[in-house]
């Protein structure tokens, strides 16, 4: 990989921090950019060679680097360039997660290279929106049942991560991709982590308020993440959707617990059963959620359990990948 360690200064940077529309990158052609976050930028490309558009995401941690007008990334400054190194190493790390994973619900790897000082993957592109957009623009279609087809083909794709040990470890609205067919993709395995992975003061975590459990602010022997942790932010996700606000901090609730039970509240046009599930997904407690995704999935209708979730590879044989 090229040298980060340039000088900013030096009158070679670009104040735009996207590559432009039209830029030839590794054979691609830049079309236009469809997502931001603080650590990557994802465009939608051109694959001139298989005449098709797919996505890549670059690397770009806006707070350590900046643009040169060669493409290249260089350090804000020096003490930049341990964050940077990290959140590189993180980049890689899901890359290589995605080319093992393979699952109707998870983004297809393509390629992975080193370039511009930074890093690329390239999946297909998918055409759809966030769930959190989706819930802001079609608030109407969400009910019961909408939920139910979102959900099980999301739980089956992270119970195959959690039976390689694997954890995402952010799920949330913005990490789950409705598709213009409804079906979800789930993004983002850049905090995804091994389960018998020892935290430390570099692992990055996200933490995103009333979606992330109490374990993931204070990790230690006594809150040990899992399947459970898992399976609290979907909780979130699901309690979002139903009520239009996330439920309370955890940590705040592990000191005063103010939070209201779905299966109290019964908003209208949801079965007991259902709410009572996500209500146990919720639990401030890891020890009192269900500590796996099947044993989830046994707190829901018996019906759905067996149609959903165990015939997923029938429901999906047909989507393009």
């Amino acid at each position: 990989m090229q040298n980060i360690h340039q000088n900013p200064s030096d009158g070679n940077f670009r104040l735009i921090y996207t590559l432009p529309i039209g830029h030839c990158l590794n054979g691609f052609e830049i079309e236009k950019v469809i997502g931001k976050s603080e650590d990557s930028i994802v465009y939608r490309v051109w694959d001139h060679h298989c005449k098709q558009s797919i996505a890549i995401k670059e690397y770009m941690p806006f707070a350590f680097a900046i643009r040169r007008r060669d493409m290249k990334l260089t350090l804000r400054e020096k003490k930049s360039e341990k964050p940077f190194q990290t959140g590189l190493q993180n980049f890689i790390h899901e890359a290589h997660l995605m080319s093992c994973f393979e699952h109707p619900c998870l983004p297809r790897f393509l390629h992975f290279w080193q370039q511009n000082c930074t890093a690329y993957i390239a999946t297909p592109f998918y055409q759809g929106v966030t769930l959190n957009k989706f819930s802001v623009r079609h608030a109407h279609l969400i009910n019961e049942h909408w939920l139910y087809q979102m959900l099980f083909p999301l739980l089956s794709a992270l119970d195959m991560l959690h039976q390689q040990n694997y954890l995402h470890c952010d799920v949330s609205l913005d990490n789950i991709l409705i598709r213009d067919n409804q079906s979800p993709i789930l993004l983002d395995f850049g905090t995804t982590h091994k389960t018998t992975q020892c935290l430390s003061d570099e692992t990055e975590i996200t933490l995103r308020s009333g979606f992330t459990p109490i374990e993931q602010y204070t990790a230690n022997e006594e809150n040990q993440q899992g399947p459970w942790t898992d399976i609290y932010t979907l909780g979130a996700v699901l309690y979002t959707l139903i009520v239009g606000h996330p439920p309370p901090v955890s940590i705040v609730r592990n000191v005063e617990d103010r939070y209201q039970p779905l299966a109290t509240l019964r908003p209208a046009g949801y079965s007991l059963s259902f709410l009572q599930a996500i209500d146990k997904a919720l639990a401030i407690n890891p020890a009192e959620r269900p500590q796996s995704i099947p044993e989830f999935i046994t707190l829901f209708s018996p019906v759905l359990q067996q149609s959903s979730f165990n015939n997923q590879a029938t429901l999906f044989s047909s989507d393009p990948r």
